[in-house]
């Protein structure tokens, strides 16, 4: 808890080159959103060769429309770091967690126990496994060692998704990144069982197709396997967009100008 509050009140920075990348950077205007490279011209953000990484163009849009520079940014599956390092360098304060961590300034933690006060974020993003499909940790509490076919996984999720309801402050934005599975002749649809999850907590703003680049089945062999045995390869995965409903303060407002928010 100390660590994790200390992150929470240092300053944030903001580099010369930050504020060259809010000028020449566009929001996305539309719900599909396709970046073909991981990360974000020649600054580094997290490691754009980790699985499953959250593409940081895909981070800059969501802080910059969601967030002020001060406000708080929590990443509770932080993985290489990606949605921090994008934060800071917006001028916002970040706070990373993972049960696994890779770097020094990421907080051991589960997701299912954020070592936070209530109602501190103004953004949480959450880029979660979607299955058991790939291997995060050794650790038996990895929400990556439970298939997507198992209820369980769904209530491990509500956990999570519990979590940031309470961290979240009234009007704050929670950014959910899930894929559906396609295994062994069994499709599961684990974006549709998980926003059925995420709609009795929060206030649901939009959905985002977020395509898909640079995965394994990615390749002339896999696309072969897909037409010569008749199912198809995911192409996208969910972004879902909600908000924590506001309390008498009021919260951030959906169609609000995303510049008045870049001060």
């Amino acid at each position: 808890m100390a660590l994790a509050s200390k992150m929470v009140h240092e300053d944030a920075l903001v580099s010369a080159e930050a504020w060259a990348m809010l000028g020449c950077s566009d929001l996305e205007p539309y719900t599909a959103w396709d970046f073909p490279d991981q990360g974000a011209g020649t600054a580094r953000y997290g490691d754009a060769t980790f699985n499953g990484v959250t593409p940081a163009l895909a981070a800059l849009n969501l802080v910059r429309r969601y967030t002020r520079p001060g406000d708080l940014v929590v990443d509770p599956m932080a993985g290489s770091g990606t949605i921090a390092d994008v934060a800071r360098s917006l001028g916002r304060r970040a706070v990373s967690l993972d049960l696994a961590p890779r770097r020094r300034d990421i907080v051991r933690a589960d997701a299912r126990a954020w070592p936070l006060p209530d109602a501190i974020a103004t953004l949480a993003v959450i880029d979660s496994p979607y299955s058991d499909n790939l291997v995060y940790s050794d650790d038996p509490r990895c929400l990556g060692r439970i298939s997507c076919k198992d209820s369980r996984f769904y209530r491990q999720m509500a956990r999570v998704a519990d979590e940031a309801q309470r961290v979240l402050r009234p009007g704050g934005v929670l950014a959910w990144v899930i894929s559906d599975e396609y295994k062994g002749g069994t499709y599961t649809p684990v974006g549709f069982r998980l926003q059925t999850v995420l709609a009795s907590r929060f206030e649901f703003l939009d959905t985002v197709v977020l395509l898909r680049h640079h995965d394994r089945s990615a390749s002339p062999m896999w696309e072969h396997h897909a037409r010569r045995y008749n199912f198809l390869l995911r192409g996208f995965k969910f972004l879902f967009l909600m908000r924590r409903p506001a309390g008498p303060r009021g919260g951030v407002v959906y169609g609000r100008r995303a510049g008045s928010y870049e001060r």
